[in-house]
């Protein structure tokens, strides 16, 4: 659609204006002429309506030659009609016409309202006089009472005479006015229309993307209003572009450095957007993998099914994919439709997620509850058992009823063992990463010396030597109990997988920063394939005997944590036939 000036468009529209109004004035004017005449007329026609009342009320009941003298003679001027009618309506003198061919007058609008005591008035066109008239009548009193009406007329064509010369003359002022108004349209159209255009071509001009030079701020207020916003939104769009440009780049870089892979892919199973993280994970082949095919740049078949199956559903779905690369890892992959501005689906957009630590971690959830099922229904199992036995009567020899007895006492212990230790894990563990453990400078050799006279007895018992090696002036920032209850399991761990006659070495040393507390022993030693897996809940190596030395399978998970909540951690050394070494690494 082509468009006009603005210049065209302001000039004819002031004119246009300026003649409606021009118009509507003369119109009103006009209106109100006639107003004000018709007032007039009614007014000095209602005061010679009542002045004539006066006159013929004298002559109301006389002959009707006297009413018509009286009549003739009040008409004081050739225009103006007098009427004089009964209550009945019928007329008995008229100023104009023989009153004997007149018709009843009690229907005319003028003589209702006279005859209800009002002054009534009203135009129209009289067939009598074959004019256009104004009627008012009064009403006619006789001793207060209302014998009849006055009614006089008065032809409106005397007055538009004199509404039409003025109508002249208005109309030669609006010509003139009109006149002067197109020039001063004009003038302020071209004074507005001229910085107009200059602003159109500086407005295209930043539109291109050149905000250099500024426009110039001249003309009316709102004019120069309006360049000054427009150089400053000149500005302002030049510092945006500026700041957009950065955060692209800290967007990109954000977009980078994101641990979650990102993959929008559009329709045409077209990689949109890949991030580094997504890169790696499905070991990206090209380089520049933007614009490629998927099956170009991701070689996994699972993952090509599940991009595809997006791109078909259009809805969101997940899927948890494992990847082979060095080592196994598990994808948990979910997909959202990707929109456009205008919320069209043009694609997916992919996010990846690695839950390899997660999936352990919930494999470990399982088995310590099947462990912790396991290790409590044994001893459960056989106290029921037992129990059942003496209860229904089965023994009756002294000596079986108190081994069963002591059989059930020592499974008993074994369950307080172990609701005992996984209490005490609990709290450990709820102490990582907390402020409220209270740590205190101890002396490292008195903590070990305390942790050896609490299992010197088992020592004794297994015929099995000690041997200590710590500084006295190595200080240590610890929980004391705690860090006790460590040693003391790790040196019980030594003690019971010992054999007779050998010895438990207990070493401190200070090295790289931080404090190691080595507990080694001569027992049977360790495969280097369980290691990982030593300081699980539960987790034995020789379940059997693990049982049978009393053991609850929570000692070096209860060592770990009390590590961890030091900040530090626990290791091993061990092969089958050598021996072990547990050691402390604690954080100086």
């Amino acid at each position: 659609m082509k468009t006009k000036k603005i210049f065209t468009q302001i000039f004819p529209s002031y004119l246009t204006l300026i003649l409606i109004i021009i118009v509507f004035f003369a119109g009103y004017e006009q209106k109100i002429l006639k107003d004000f005449y018709a007032a007039e007329i009614r007014q000095d026609l209602s005061a010679r309506a009542r002045l004539i009342s006066e006159h013929v009320r004298d002559y109301f009941n006389a002959p009707d030659a006297v009413r018509d003298s009286v009549v003739h003679m009040l008409r004081q001027s050739g225009q103006v009609r007098i009427t004089i009618i009964r209550n009945s309506g019928q007329v008995i003198a008229d100023s104009h016409k023989d009153k004997n061919k007149m018709d009843n007058h009690a229907d005319r609008p003028e003589i209702k309202h006279a005859f209800k005591d009002a002054v009534g008035h009203s135009v129209r066109y009289s067939y009598t006089l074959q004019k256009q008239l104004i009627y008012l009548a009064v009403p006619l009193k006789i001793k207060n009472k209302i014998v009849g009406a006055v009614r006089v007329a008065f032809p409106l064509s005397s007055y538009e005479s004199s509404i039409d010369s003025l109508q002249k003359r208005v109309l030669v002022g609006g010509l003139f006015i009109l006149l002067l108004g197109a020039l001063f349209s004009y003038f302020i159209s071209r004074r507005i229309s001229k910085p107009l255009e200059e602003i159109k071509q500086g407005a295209q001009r930043f539109a291109a993307g050149v905000f250099e030079p500024p426009l110039p701020e001249r003309g009316s207020s709102e004019i120069t209003a309006l360049a000054a916003t427009l150089n400053q939104m000149a500005r302002e769009i030049n510092a945006r572009i500026q700041t957009i440009s950065l955060q692209r780049s800290e967007q990109e870089a954000m977009f980078a450095s994101m641990k979650e892979g990102v993959l929008a892919v559009d329709k045409n199973e077209r990689i949109i957007r890949v991030n580094k993280a997504a890169v790696q994970f499905f070991n990206v082949l090209t380089e520049n993998p933007e614009k490629r095919l998927i099956h170009e740049a991701i070689r996994h078949s699972a993952v090509l099914d599940f991009i595809r199956d997006a791109l078909k559903q259009n809805k969101h779905l997940e899927q948890d994919i494992s990847i082979r690369s060095e080592m196994q890892h598990i994808l948990r992959i979910s997909s959202d439709p990707l929109q456009n501005s205008e919320g069209q689906i043009i694609g997916a957009l992919i996010l990846i997620n690695e839950i390899t630590q997660l999936k352990k971690l919930d494999k470990m959830r399982q088995d310590f509850v099947a462990n912790v099922s396991h290790e409590l229904k044994t001893p459960i199992t056989s106290i029921k058992g037992y129990m059942e036995t003496l209860r229904e009567g089965q023994v009756e020899d002294p000596q079986t009823i108190a081994k069963f007895h002591a059989i059930v006492a020592r499974q008993a212990d074994r369950m307080n063992a172990i609701v005992t230790d996984l209490l005490q894990l609990s709290h450990i563990e709820q102490q990582e990463g907390s402020s409220k453990l209270i740590k205190n400078k101890e002396a490292l050799s008195a903590i070990i010396h305390n942790a050896v006279e609490d299992c010197q007895k088992l020592a004794d018992e297994n015929k099995i030597t000690i041997q200590t090696d710590a500084d006295k002036e190595i200080p240590v920032f610890a929980n004391r109990a705690l860090l006790e209850q460590a040693l003391i399991n790790l040196i019980n761990n030594a003690l019971k997988y010992s054999e007779p006659g050998s010895e438990v070495q207990i070493r401190a040393e200070q090295k790289e920063d931080e404090l190691r507390i080595h507990v080694q022993d001569q027992g049977c030693g360790i495969d280097p394939k369980y290691h990982e897996r030593l300081f699980e809940r539960f987790f034995r190596v020789d379940k059997a005997r693990s049982r049978e030395l009393g053991g609850t399978g929570l000692g070096l998970a209860i060592v770990k944590h009390i590590a961890k909540v030091h900040g530090g951690k626990i290791s091993v050394s061990s092969n089958v036939g050598t021996g072990s070494t547990f050691t402390i690494h604690l954080p100086l």
